[in-house]
């Protein structure tokens, strides 16, 4: 009780609320006589929501189909197939644009995620702190949203520029730098690649490895992007016409064109810039490799605790997104 009677120790208060895993008060006449500043302490009495562990109507579970209606086509880029198997996601529903959604490989073993300094740390099994590639904060904030986001909504979908440059982009990335970022490189694809019989395009992560860098206790990490070509074959089945294969590498910053598939693959001109394309896509290749990171983190419940109400009270806010681009 002392700790909610000094008004000294209101941010430790809003830390242990912040971060704790269960949270206790005593309940006394006394504490209930008591006039407290402390918000949570009012909700004490008040029931959770049916079949919920929550008392907030925009919950997880209740949520799920109003948090999507604000955001692009709900969408699974596995529903897209590969090389060697067929979509199964209709064309009417495939949003073009920018989705990212893969879980990365780490060849260490996370014990705890920390933000000190300015940046996120990741404790290994054997205490070894590591350090993560550069980042702004706004930045990690807004792609530590998206990854929380896209998970309670189930959807990869970041941004979709439809024919009329209408944008829909997830809220958790609306009016942030690193949606601006990939609002713009959603519209790269077609000026690099005029010459296709498609309607659509989309840019995918494929695979993302994290490992030790060459320098001491630093990660670095690998992404595997396609750029995907779509038209819809008589059943409205959304397919690829062609698909280009790219690896990023963060510690050069650079892109390495890998290979070219699908059936209209021999449409391609002899001349294409594959390298301006793969660079211009760089930075969303950049991106995925933190939300593959960050996803990983959370589906295997890596606790983060130390430092993040800090973390959370970052501004992610940047660049306002247009309603048309």
């Amino acid at each position: 009780m002392q700790l909610f009677s000094d008004g000294q120790k209101q941010p430790l208060v809003g830390n242990l609320f912040a971060t704790a895993a269960q949270r206790l008060a005593i309940d006394t006449q006394a504490a209930r006589r008591y006039s407290s500043q402390v918000t949570e302490l009012g909700y004490l009495s008040r029931r959770v929501r049916k079949n919920t562990e929550s008392l907030f109507v925009d919950d997880g579970n209740k949520g799920e189909s109003s948090l999507a209606r604000r955001e692009p086509a709900v969408f699974l880029k596995e529903t897209l197939g590969d090389e060697f198997n067929q979509s199964t996601i209709r064309e009417v529903v495939v949003p073009g644009g920018v989705a990212l959604g893969a879980s990365a490989e780490l060849s260490i073993v996370p014990k705890s995620l920390i933000f000190a300094g300015g940046r996120l740390q990741i404790i290994d099994d054997n205490e070894v702190s590591w350090q993560l590639p550069p980042l702004d904060q706004p930045g990690m904030k807004a792609l530590f949203d998206f990854v929380q986001r896209s998970q309670n909504i189930k959807s990869d979908a970041i941004v979709d520029i439809d024919a009329d440059g209408r944008v829909r982009i997830s809220t958790a990335l609306r009016d942030t730098e690193v949606g601006y970022q990939i609002m713009h490189a959603d519209t790269q694809p077609f000026k690099y690649v005029p010459n296709l019989p498609v309607t659509k395009s989309v840019v995918i992560d494929i695979d993302v490895s994290w490992f030790p860098s060459s320098v001491e206790r630093a990660l670095e990490f690998d992404t595997g992007y396609e750029v995907r070509f779509l038209s819809a074959d008589n059943m409205r089945i959304a397919q690829t016409r062609v698909a280009l294969e790219y690896q990023y590498h963060s510690a050069t910053d650079g892109v390495a064109y890998k290979n070219a598939w699908g059936r209209d693959v021999r449409r391609l001109h002899d001349n294409l810039d594959y390298a301006g394309l793969g660079n211009s896509l760089s930075g969303v290749a950049n991106y995925a490799g933190w939300i593959g990171l960050l996803r990983k983190l959370e589906e295997d419940r890596i606790p983060f605790l130390q430092g993040r109400y800090e973390f959370m009270k970052i501004d992610r806010r940047g660049r306002e997104t247009p309603a048309r681009y």
